[in-house]
C-alpha cells in the first residue's frame, strides 16, 4: 500500500475485513496535514476561529476516534486496540529534499504504480 492511507486499513480491520496495517522496521514516512489561512481570506477572523476550533483537544480527538488518523496533540488518546503514534518509528519529513527531487519522485512513482 502507498500514500499514507493506514487509517483506511484500520477502519476496514475494525469493520471485520481481513487486513492488517504493517509498518516498515526502518521507519514509516509521515504525511502531515498542515492547515493555514490564506493571506487574502475574505473573512480572516472566521478563518482564525475555525483554526482555533480545528486544533482543540476535542476536535483532534474526534478525528482520531472516527477517522483513525493520528494527532500530535498531547492530550489526544488513541482508541483502545489502535496503535499509538508514539509506537511507530517515523521518518522525518524533508520538504527541501522532496522539492529538489520532485521530478525524479514523480517519475519513479508513475513507474512503480503504473499511473
Amino acid at each position: 500500500m502507498a500514500d499514507g492511507n493506514e487509517y483506511g486499513i484500520v477502519l476496514l480491520k475494525e469493520a471485520g475485513q481481513p487486513v492488517e496495517p504493517v509498518h516498515p522496521v526502518e521507519g514509516t514516512p509521515t504525511i502531515s496535514g498542515p492547515t493555514g489561512i490564506f493571506k487574502t481570506a475574505q473573512h480572516p477572523n472566521a478563518a482564525k476561529l475555525f483554526q482555533a476550533w480545528l486544533h482543540t483537544r476535542q476536535t483532534q480527538q474526534f478525528f482520531c476516534d472516527f477517522t483513525a488518523q493520528y494527532s500530535v496533540h498531547p492530550q489526544v488518546q488513541s482508541k483502545p486496540g489502535r496503535r499509538k503514534i508514539s509506537d511507530i518509528k517515523l521518518m522525518k519529513e524533508d520538504a527541501e529534499g522532496v522539492e529538489k527531487m520532485a521530478e525524479e519522485i514523480k517519475t519513479r512513482y508513475a513507474r512503480l504504480f503504473r499511473v
